[in-house]
């Protein structure tokens, strides 16, 4: 049996002939595609690592790619967003407008109805307390304010001013506890007297448990109380309880003119004997 000493000389005869044959074979076909032999081994030997490279730049440029347009999408998304705030801020300063424009219609032509000299007046403050009991207006004795000349708005009655300065009054809403109105059902006629109960509602005392009275009705001024003129409607009955026929129903009547939004309201100039309203308001008010 032969030694490994003896087998060396073979195996390397046998690696020199397959290299040499490995090398013929880059050699013959570097000739074919005219390029050097070393070219050749190095593009050969490169190759795996260049096939790498570029799969890891097409998989970056493909993140890349995939930011840049979530990146875009967002700020596309943000400027719509800004938009659509914007078109809400038009929109509802539209509305407002609009709002105030009607307001203002209808306040001009609650003052064309008076032939009796009148103001319009911004409400510009409150007193705090939940009912709004007092509301402050910015016209005063510089624009012929003075005290006890009567508020209203195209509702109905807002209360009486109470405090006046120059350029300001103070206005004492018929809801206050020391507010009192004469007052009449609009249907019997019936005369009573419309007291504030520092709530939102009023109540109409000293009417007759033997007159018929329903909800609904409304509640108009009777101008007998010195202060507010004829015909004013100050609000609706909401509830009855009624009296016997020897007692009194005790009536709770709601504010014509909405007491707790207030912006705009019409002062008239004039005592309550010397205030005259046309013919179709006083019907319009009944």
């Amino acid at each position: 049996m032969k030694s490994d000493s003896s087998l060396r000389p073979t195996i390397i005869a046998v690696i020199l002939l397959v290299g040499q044959f490995l090398l013929m074979t880059i050699n013959a076909q570097a000739r074919i595609t005219k390029q050097s032999l070393p070219r050749t081994l190095i593009l050969t030997a490169t190759y795996p690592i260049q096939k790498g490279l570029a799969v890891v730049t097409t998989s970056v440029g493909h993140v890349w790619k995939g930011y840049v347009s979530l990146w875009r999408a967002a700020e596309e998304n943000q400027n719509l967003r800004r938009e659509l705030s914007q078109l809400k801020r038009e929109r509802t300063e539209l509305q407002e407008t609009i709002a105030s424009h009607k307001r203002l219609q209808d306040l001009l032509k609650l003052k064309e109805s008076f032939q009796s000299p009148t103001i319009a007046a911004n409400v510009i403050g409150r007193d705090g307390s939940p009912w709004y009991k007092q509301v402050i207006i910015d016209q005063g004795t510089l624009a012929g304010v003075h005290l006890n000349h009567i508020v209203i708005t195209p509702d109905g009655v807002v209360g009486r001013v109470v405090s006046v300065g120059p350029s300001s009054a103070m206005v004492l809403m018929i809801t206050h506890g020391d507010a009192g109105v004469g007052a009449m059902l609009a249907e019997s006629r019936t005369n009573g007297e419309l007291r504030g109960r520092n709530e939102l509602v009023c109540q109409l005392d000293s009417i007759s448990g033997l007159t018929q009275v329903r909800v609904g009705e409304a509640v108009l001024t009777t101008g007998l109380d010195g202060f507010y003129p004829k015909g004013l409607l100050l609000g609706y009955v909401t509830q009855v309880q009624l009296g016997s026929g020897a007692g009194l129903h005790q009536i709770s009547v709601r504010p014509a003119a909405q007491l707790d939004r207030l912006e705009e309201v019409l002062v008239l100039l004039s005592r309550a004997s010397d205030v005259q309203m046309t013919e179709s308001v006083k019907k319009e008010k009944e």
